[in-house]
Parts: C-alpha cells; sequence; structure tokens
C-alpha cells in the first residue's frame, strides 16, 4: 500500500506508483547504523535533508515508506521544489493562468521551495542569517513539513525508536535540527542543545527516549561499493 496511488488500477499496472528517491543514501545509514545506536533495527526514521530532501521510515533497516514518490517534488519543501501540493492547485493554475506542463513543469521544479517561499535564496545558510521575515517564513515551513512527514512515518514504522539527520542541511543546519526537534518532543525527543550545536554524533538529551543521531552520509561509497560487487561477479 505504501507505494500506490489511490489512481484507476490500469494506470498503477502501468508503473505509476511511488518510487522514492535517495536510495543510496539511506542504504549507506543502513548499513552504517548498527556502529552507533542499538535500535538500529528497531523503528528508524531517516532525514536526508539538503536541496533535495526526503525522509524515509525504516523497520530492521528495511524501508517501510519514503516522502518522496513517483517523481523527485513530492514530500518535503526542498531548495527549489514545491513537495507536497494538492493536484488541485496545479489544474487551477493551468486553467486560470494559461499555464502548460512545460510552464507548471519549471515552476514546481526551479522556481519553489525555499527559493520560492523566500523570494531570496534557495540556501537554508542564507536564509537562516537573513532577518527578512520572508526567509524565517522559508525556514518555518521547511522544518514544519519535516514535522508533519515525520508523524506520517512513525506512524507507518508504528512508533519510534531513532532519528537519524543527514544530508548538507540535516548534517550542517544546527537551527534546523534544533527546531524540528522541540516540535517532536510529545514523541520523546529530547535534544541536547550543545551536542546539537557541536554537530556530533549523538545529539539527543540523556533523557530522551529516541536515539537521535547526525550521521554523515555517503552515497559515492555505496556506488562504489555496488560497483565492485557487480565486477567481482
Amino acid at each position: 500500500m505504501a507505494q500506490a496511488f489511490g489512481l484507476p488500477r490500469a494506470l498503477t499496472a502501468e508503473g505509476i506508483k511511488r518510487y522514492g528517491f535517495h536510495g543510496l543514501s539511506y542504504e549507506f545509514i543502513a548499513r552504517a547504523l548498527p556502529q552507533h545506536s542499538t535500535r538500529a533495527d528497531g523503528r528508524v526514521v531517516v532525514a536526508h535533508l539538503g536541496n533535495g530532501a526526503s525522509m524515509a521510515a525504516m523497520v530492521g533497516r528495511k524501508c517501510l515508506a519514503t516522502t518522496l514518490g513517483f517523481s523527485t517534488i513530492d514530500g518535503l519543501v526542498m531548495g527549489t521544489r514545491c513537495g507536497n501540493l494538492d493536484p488541485g492547485v496545479i489544474l487551477h493554475l493551468m486553467e486560470t493562468k494559461g499555464l502548460n506542463v512545460k510552464d507548471m513543469t519549471k515552476m514546481l521544479y526551479k522556481e519553489s521551495g525555499l527559493l520560492g517561499v523566500s523570494g531570496i535564496s534557495q540556501d537554508m545558510r542564507t536564509l537562516l542569517a537573513s532577518d527578512k521575515p520572508e526567509a524565517q517564513e522559508a525556514v518555518d515551513l521547511f522544518c514544519y513539513r519535516i514535522v508533519r512527514e515525520l508523524g506520517s512515518l512513525a506512524a507507518a514504522a508504528g512508533g519510534l525508536d531513532a532519528l537519524v539527520f543527514t544530508g548538507g542541511i540535516g548534517e550542517h543546519a544546527a537551527e534546523v535540527r534544533r527546531r524540528v526537534c522541540l516540535q517532536l518532543e510529545w514523541l520523546g525527543i529530547r535534544l541536547n542543545p550543545e551536542a546539537n550545536a557541536r554537530h556530533e554524533l549523538h545529539i539527543g538529551a540523556g533523557n530522551s527516549s529516541v536515539d537521535v543521531l547526525v550521521i554523515p552520509t555517503n552515497e559515492e561509497w555505496m556506488m562504489a561499493h555496488h560497483a565492485q560487487t557487480l565486477l567481482a561477479l
């Protein structure tokens, strides 16, 4: 069910379904996690946050659900991509503004997300350093969507034992991690502010019932590993 859309079955049979992306990143985290958490085989949500962003729920280090779907514009707000959007908005814009597929593609992929909301930049560092309300709104929306999706993914996994931040923003933006974790205290997440500011591996407080980690991903290593495996066959 995690891959299905509520579309006619004939379209599903043709391959219209949720595929997800950032698989190499999630695979690397799944391999690395047992070295850093005793809860690696439990209910884990990994947040790959960057210019392209997504989240995935894993149980037993196997993916159950992800925020990205058929394309790379679903789910979270990203650098220039809109994330989750009511399809009715697309139909409305095409009808009322005369936009065609090319116009919509440019807007959804290149002119939306952090850049579109802020009108300033797609770079999280620039937005966090800005005192303009539009920049603040973009950051707030980015964090809000992470919190919303994490609730959904925790439900899909049946709970939450560990939360892993990775990707350029996930690894380096302590303020984003702080804002996200503060809104997730209802799940038992407690942040260690000092560890978070230092970008340490373990950033959860001693009384956190959920392991909170920052693990740098390495998609290039995974590609090399798979290439080596294939060459050895």
